[in-house]
């Protein structure tokens, strides 16, 4: 992560809107905050923290801590952070909150996230800083924002944290795979006893089975062949006997049907004649005498239709002519109705000019008030520029009386340098001399031992070599023991007259004497520990003085670099001296100066209460003018009013239309608009009187002429159907004439039976279809039973036994059916079981890999074994430093539970815990561990620059140590890392290429100026 931009408001001692370019610092790749305690460093860091994460290091939730963090003289809270993450991208947090009308009553605080894309802030999701950081907030405060008191927590958390911590930064829960195997391992476990279960089911399936039921199979199939054609030949001749009895059982039942149809045929007949007679009447009488019916019917109601007509347009006659009378008496009230508006309108004009009257007297009024307090100010005015004239002479005078502010700057700089320069100067020195000392003392650590500083590895080789040697001698001589020993379990084997078991000879002329062999290799083994011992005190003094010898040298080394640094000192102090060019000061005594410091620091607060006061007076004279020109622009506006309004007046009066202004000039505006709301009521009684008999009258006037051609139109109908009736009358006549009927009652009549003329014909026609086909089928049946050799005795007989074989064959079917079901059965069951089988095997072969991947991942053993190997490559990068910084008497290294310890060159290069170390060593092993940290996540993120902060911990070193540091965090530049500390130490500023400074201000609180 690179900050780029931060601004505070109203949060801890941030009265007003501070804001931090980062950019200009960043550029250093070192910069500091400074400031006295109190002033408001920490809080910086703070607000990143919050912008980012809502939690802060010295408040939480349950604390009241938007109200804790506000700044009692503030009203809201505001921070704006801009920064680029390890992918490069350009985010924006902003945490912002307020205080409500209640003082102790603080609005829920908003934080929201934005990313810059396309020239613009596009708002996230999400407000987690976790998100785009790839960091939680405990861990960013351990590897990027690191607050007070927290800078060592990474060296001390106990293994089981910093294992925690390790997983979070390095993603080291991919490796914890334990549960993962574990749940493969047991799905796996559950999977092989499902198929253990399913297994047992197919215990009895087997090949042997399987061809036994399948030779049983062929046999069955070839016997039901024979046994169908035996059927099918049955049925052939019982079906030839079934049809010769069907067809003498259908002809006795045909020649029952035709004998009950030849008993119908009578009345069949005398339907038809009916529906003949019925036909004719209904195609020649009917229509006539339904458009008779209807038209005696229509001209009936059209009477009384004419009747209600006649009574209409009477009634319609008599309203119309009383709404023309009253339309008549309005006539004059309507067209008298533009006076009556016209006088609305001059009344309200009336009513605008009194109201304008009354705003004129009330400006007028304040004009007289305003031109009394504009004397007043101006007197103010010519008063203020007397005093601030005078106030500006005795500041002139003030500044002539002072030296000049740079050249007393540069003074104190000289001299500030020449006293470091001297202290310098003392401390290498010291330095050389306390460098001298410690190589005399490991030069007399040879002498301890016993060897010579230029010769000692020769002299400790020889020494090494000659144990060597005596241990050769050592084991060839407890080879030939061991050769005695197996000898002596033959020599008590060995009798006259027997052969040797070795080399076979029969006589034993003088066997050798063995006697106990115990005390010997005691003995024997009595040296070789004396040995060893020797040889791993001779190893230890190899280590010892190769240690010394590496630590001469680098003392040495550092003598040498150190006498470069004094001559270089002495250098400067040379060319320093030549730089001082103020006569009236002594550059051996600088006491005259600090006199002289003193005198223009009174002077300066003297010359700065003096331009306050002048500054307070300019403001009041400002105050002042600001009021007089207002007060000039607000009287013109009102005298502009004034001639606006009297202009206003003239112009109604002179619109008027129909009243004389002088008739109304003692009424008020309440009288006024009361005769104005009576004569808008009379013009809308008048308006809507008109308006309503309009409307009357042209809608009685559209009813009569409706009601009179209505009225006309049915007397020209009742003619026409008086007309078409005699028609009608005078055709059914010639009807009853042409057909042979005496009267239309007899026609009615025959009408009245409603005979369906399609039904009775089908029905007719049925009868004579079935009748004829009847005949024909007895004739057909009689030919075929004449034909056949039908007897009962040969069907019951044929018929017993097709049973009998049909029963044979549907039992062989079904013991064919079983068969052949229970063989392809089983033959699916052997391939399942063949499958299962297969999938068993799979799964036993995946168990046992599965067993062996458990036992390597169980618990976290896996993890904390990369934990391991990550927190050995923090070591290595951190003791790249750390021996720097310690000059190579200390190294880190992580024990077998995962706790830092260090390796001191100076006892032996024995192990002992890293809480042993002092609070200045202390915080070089958690900078050396903070930076390998970052580097490690800046490779791991792909990062090209990263951003590493650290809140105070510079108490705790010395001068070479904080030059040593210094010397570390300078050439974080060079690769691309860039870091931020805060300090309340004034001397650290000098040594910043870039640094702000925090100030507390009484008045503004927390002030914030980048040097």
């Amino acid at each position: 992560m690179l900050p780029l931009y931060l601004s505070i408001e109203g949060l801890y001692s941030y009265q007003q809107k501070q804001e931090i370019d980062f950019t200009k610092l960043t550029e250093a790749g070192l910069f500091g905050i400074f400031g006295t305690v109190g002033s408001g460093k920490s809080s910086v860091l703070e607000a990143i923290s919050y912008a980012l994460y809502g939690e802060t290091e010295r408040l939480n939730s349950k604390e009241k801590r938007a109200y804790n963090m506000m700044n009692l003289k503030s009203n809201n809270v505001l921070i704006d952070f801009h920064f680029l993450n390890f992918e490069g991208r350009k985010f924006r947090f902003v945490a912002q909150w307020r205080r409500r009308k209640n003082f102790n009553d603080i609005a829920d605080n908003m934080r929201d996230a934005y990313e810059w894309i396309d020239g613009k802030w596009v708002p996230l999701t999400s407000n987690d800083g976790a998100a785009v950081t790839n960091l939680s907030y405990a861990n960013f405060r351990r590897t990027i924002i690191i607050p007070q008191g927290q800078f060592k927590e990474f060296l001390e958390l106990k293994g089981k944290e910093r294992s925690e911590m390790m997983k979070e930064i390095f993603f080291l829960n991919q490796y914890d795979l334990g549960p993962k195997v574990g749940s493969l391992l047991a799905d796996a476990n559950k999977q092989i006893e499902h198929l253990k279960g399913a297994l047992s089911g197919y215990e009895e399936v087997n090949e042997e089975i399987i061809n036994q039921k399948n030779q049983h199979y062929k046999t069955l199939e070839a016997n039901l062949v024979q046994h169908k054609k035996e059927v099918e030949h049955l049925e052939i001749q019982f079906n030839t006997l079934q049809t010769a009895k069907q067809n003498r059982l259908d002809l006795l039942a045909k020649q029952g049907e035709l004998a009950e149809l030849e008993g119908k045929k009578t009345s069949i007949e005398k339907i038809e004649t009916e529906v003949r007679e019925y036909e004719l009447v209904s195609n020649n009488f009917k229509e006539n005498l339904n458009i008779l019916s209807q038209t005696t019917s229509s001209k009936n109601a059209l009477l009384a239709k004419i009747e209600n007509l006649k009574e209409s347009k009477d009634a319609t006659k008599s309203s119309l002519v009383a709404v023309e009378q009253a339309l008549e008496q309005i006539i004059p009230q309507y067209e008298n109705l533009d006076n009556l508006k016209a006088e609305i309108q001059d009344l309200r004009r009336l009513i605008i000019n009194v109201e304008a009257s009354q705003a004129k007297q009330e400006k007028e009024a304040r004009i007289k008030k305003g031109l009394d307090y504009l004397s007043e100010q101006k007197k103010l005015q010519q008063n203020l520029w007397t005093t601030i004239e005078q106030q500006e002479q005795e500041i002139e005078n003030i500044k002539l009386s002072k030296i000049n502010s740079a050249d007393l700057m540069a003074i104190d700089t000289w001299y500030q340098k020449n006293e470091q320069l001297a202290k310098d100067f003392e401390e290498e020195q010291s330095r050389i001399s306390s460098i001298q000392a410690q190589i005399a003392e490991l030069k007399s650590k040879f002498i301890a031992l016993g060897y010579d500083e230029s010769s000692w590895e020769q002299s400790l080789a020889q020494d090494l070599q000659n144990i060597t040697d005596q241990e050769t001698q050592l084991r060839q001589k407890e080879g030939d023991l061991r050769l005695k020993q197996e000898l002596s379990h033959y020599i008590h084997n060995l009798h006259d007259g027997e052969p040797c078991p070795l080399c076979g000879s029969a006589a034993h002329p003088s066997p050798m004497q063995i006697h106990d062999l115990e005390d010997e290799f005691a003995a024997l083994e009595l040296e070789k520990i004396t040995l060893k011992q020797q040889k791993e005190k001779l190893d230890k003094h190899k280590t010892d003085l190769t240690l010394y010898c590496r630590m001469i040298l680098d003392k040495q080394a550092d003598i040498v670099k150190y006498g470069e640094t004094v001559a270089s000192i002495q250098n400067q102090q040379e060319a320093h001296y030549t730089t001082f060019v103020w006569e009236e000061f002594d550059k051996a005594n600088r006491t005259i100066f600090d006199t002289k410091k003193k005198e223009v620091f009174a002077i300066e607060e003297q010359l700065a209460q003096k331009e306050n006061e002048l500054k307070v007076n300019r403001d009041q004279l400002q105050k002042t003018q600001d009021t007089i020109h207002k007060s000039e622009s607000v009287l013109n506006d009102l005298q502009n009013e004034i001639a606006g309004l009297a202009a206003n007046i003239t112009q109604n009066l002179q619109q008027l239309q129909v009243i004389d202004a002088n008739d109304f000039v003692a009424q008020d505006r309440q009288t006024l608009e009361l005769r104005i709301e009576e004569t808008t009521t009379a013009v809308q009684t008048i308006s809507r009187s008109y308006e309503d008999y309009s409307k009357k009258l042209l809608t009685y006037r559209t009813q009569y002429a409706q009601i009179k051609g209505t009225y006309t139109e049915a007397q020209e109908q009742h003619a026409q159907y008086t007309s078409k009736l005699q028609e009608t009358q005078n055709l059914l006549h010639k009807l009853l004439l042409q057909f042979n009927y005496p009267d239309i009652a007899t026609v009615k009549a025959v009408l009245e039976k409603n005979i369906n003329i399609s039904e009775s014909r089908k029905i007719i026609q049925d009868f004579y279809i079935s009748y004829n086909s009847l005949q024909n089928r007895i004739q057909e049946l009689q030919k075929l039973v004449e034909a056949d050799k039908y007897s009962d005795e040969r069907y019951e007989e044929l018929s017993d036994l097709l049973v009998l074989k049909k029963e044979e064959l549907e039992l062989q079917i079904e013991i064919y059916g079983a068969l052949k079901d229970d063989l392809e059965r089983l033959t699916i069951e052997l391939a399942k079981k063949q499958e299962l089988l297969q999938e068993y095997q799979r799964l036993d072969s995946r168990k046992k890999n599965l067993d062996v991947l458990f036992n390597m991942f169980k618990g976290n053993g896996f993890v904390n074994y990369v934990s391991s190997i990550h927190l050995q490559r923090l070591c290595e990068i951190a003791n790249q430093r750390f021996h720097r910084l310690t000059k190579n008497h200390l190294s880190l290294v992580i024990n077998e539970t995962n706790e830092f310890e260090v390796i001191d060159y100076l006892n032996d290069g024995r192990r002992r815990s890293a809480k042993t170390l002092s609070g200045g060593q202390a915080f070089q092993a958690s900078l050396c561990l903070a930076l390998a940290l970052a580097e490690n996540i800046q490779a791991l993120n792909k990062a090209d620059k990263n951003f590493f902060f650290i809140d105070e911990g510079f108490g705790t070193q010395d001068t070479e140590s904080i030059n040593t540091v210094f010397d570390t965090l300078q050439y974080l530049h060079q690769e691309n890392r860039v870091v931020g500390i805060i300090s309340h130490v004034e001397e650290l500023k000098e040594r910043m290429p870039r640094s702000i400074t925090v100030i507390k201000d009484l008045e503004k609180g927390s002030q914030i100026t980048i040097n």
